[in-house]
């Protein structure tokens, strides 16, 4: 199973940053709206989540 996931959490933090590039830029050039703000926040959060879980996955599959 592990493979498999770590193959779908790649692909799901690539999806994650695509959407949240945009928006960290908006937001460095302070032309972001509350919405958006909100939204890249949440990405955030997916992608520190979908970070930690492949850096768990992969420490289990080189063990």
């Amino acid at each position: 199973m592990s493979p498999e996931r770590l193959s779908e959490v790649r692909d799901l933090l690539f999806k994650v940053e695509r959407r949240l590039k945009p928006l960290e830029w908006d937001a460095s050039r302070n032309q972001i709206n509350e919405f958006k703000k909100l939204e890249m926040q949440r990405l955030q959060g997916e992608h520190r989540t979908l970070l930690q879980e492949l850096k768990d996955l992969e420490t289990v599959a080189v063990h």
